[in-house]
């Protein structure tokens, strides 16, 4: 009987949807700001290990929940501002944008932000090209 009890738990357990939206990240919270900036230039929002860093403060993103048919999910945010008396708790979903990035609705407020490519990406895409065979590179070896 207890054999049962465990394969049903697994089953319920290998039945719960996973977390199909992946935000973690660094956006542009305006057009203008510079992808290239460092962390601590302003004009940006990071997402990093549950925790949403906006412009005015920092929140836990807390019991998500997958949206039905949608890439998006609801989150709990427990939020503190630079000062640690302003604090406060909202529910805000995240979706996947239709052209990329992240769009983030709270209460009453949507707003979309660009994602700015990965540390990695950045590099990636400026990684030097090999010396062609007879250049000056090659010559000054």
């Amino acid at each position: 009987m207890r054999a049962w009890r465990l394969l049903g738990l697994a089953l319920a357990c290998a039945a719960t949807p996973a977390l199909a939206l992946e935000v973690e990240g660094r956006y542009r919270a305006s057009p203008e700001a510079e992808c290239e900036a460092g962390d601590g230039a302003e004009g940006f929002l990071r997402i990093e290990d549950g925790v949403f860093h906006g412009l005015s403060g920092t929140c836990k993103m807390l019991n998500p929940v997958n949206v039905r048919d949608m890439n998006a999910q609801l989150f709990d945010m427990e939020c503190e501002g630079a000062n640690p008396n302003f604090q406060w708790t909202e529910r805000a979903l995240f979706m996947e944008g239709a052209e990329g990035g992240l769009i983030l609705a709270w209460n009453g407020y949507a707003f979309r932000y660009e994602r700015c490519p990965a540390p990695a990406e950045a590099t990636a895409e400026m990684e030097p090209v090999a010396a062609e065979p007879g250049s000056a590179a090659e010559a000054a070896d």
